[in-house]
């Protein structure tokens, strides 16, 4: 039987994570001849090739590793290894339900046109749905991820090829061009699908594709991920000029926003951190979380994440030589963010 797709995953540290990941591609209804698992692990230093060495007589799986060199240069990896003609991109904290190979592969056999790649659906695991953080970055905000607004099957752009989620021809990247080596987390996937687009890229959203995030995420872990975002995204506006990037990467707002707020950032977190407490304290003995309550912290968590990109932005201009705006003190008092959280509710 031919080899018709091959499943990229990039895992660093997630050794816990890795058993509930790979059941869910032993779980395939896919037949196993006609797939191929990539890892490539990138410099983890936990119990990972253990997990990896247990599970490789019960997978078609093939392991790589190589020193961290971040999610660009272990996809890249796993596209030049891949044997398949259709790869698609995995996270180690996702478990793929067991249509999804056979639903990715299924679009890319209809639509056989070398720049047509398939954007699949990603859902919260029920143990984590609850977290308001989770529930903020996928349904309110969409930091993480957000598909309310993406019909079934809608043809979509460069914005929407997302790592993780996203499948194409092995073609497509072979010929021309794959993921920029300098990201190591963040826009690598976007800036790839910019320089795609000149080659007549579309995303088509599938969403009986679908897999599980099964990992939380704590505030402080996400406004470390926006502030690695906020750098990658300043290498994106430097990789390509055109204002469209410059708009998508939030440049000039994260330099009007930090002049006028960066004084304020750290109260602003330790702000969120309480009313983030609050609330899960208030769903932990069963009580309602009121709807004030609810639009402050999620008032809360939207500008805390987006100052962290814009702090990344910053120190990214600073690393360069570049000097930004200089700073000016700054209103952002709690009594003003709850003011603009009821505003802006």
């Amino acid at each position: 039987m031919t080899l018709q797709i091959s499943a990229i995953l990039i895992t660093h540290n997630r050794a816990a994570l890795l058993p509930h990941v790979l059941e869910g591609l032993r779980q395939q209804h896919l037949d196993p001849e006609r797939f191929e698992i990539v890892v490539v692990d990138d410099g983890s230093s936990d119990d990972t090739q253990n997990v990896l060495t247990a599970w490789s007589n019960r997978l078609p799986m093939r392991v790589f590793k190589q020193r961290a060199a971040g999610l660009a240069a272990a996809k890249n990896l796993g596209v030049f290894v891949a044997k398949a003609p259709v790869i698609v991109f995995l996270d180690d904290d996702d478990v793929v339900l067991p249509g999804f190979l056979t639903t990715h592969l299924a679009v890319h056999l209809a639509q056989p046109d070398i720049a047509t790649a398939v954007l699949s659906r990603t859902v919260l695991a029920p143990e984590i749905a609850e977290f308001p953080l989770m529930r903020h970055v996928t349904e309110v905000g969409g930091q993480l991820f957000s598909y309310k607004w993406i019909k079934p099957h809608q043809v979509l752009g460069f914005r929407e090829f997302w790592g993780g989620r996203s499948s194409c021809k092995r073609s497509l990247l072979v010929r021309h061009g794959v993921f920029h080596p300098d990201f190591r987390f963040g826009c690598e996937d976007i800036e790839l699908g910019w320089r795609l687009s000149r080659q007549g890229l579309r995303v088509i959203y599938e969403p009986d594709a679908c897999a599980k995030m099964i990992r939380n995420v704590t505030f402080d872990q996400f406004c470390n991920r926006s502030y690695r975002q906020g750098r990658s995204q300043y290498l994106f506006s430097k990789l390509h000029t055109d204002l469209i990037i410059r708009e998508y990467c939030e440049i000039d707002k994260a330099e009007e926003a930090w002049q006028s707020e960066w004084s304020h950032y750290a109260r602003l977190l330790q702000w969120t951190r309480k009313l983030e407490t609050l609330t899960i304290a208030r769903q932990a003995t069963g009580q309602p979380v009121h709807r004030e309550l609810q639009e402050r912290l999620d008032f809360a968590y939207k500008k805390s994440f987006f100052l962290s990109r814009a702090k990344g932005v910053i120190d990214s201009l600073a690393s360069d030589g570049r000097p930004a705006r200089p700073p000016r003190s700054g209103a952002l008092t709690e009594y003003g963010l709850q003011t603009m959280a009821r505003k802006n509710g």
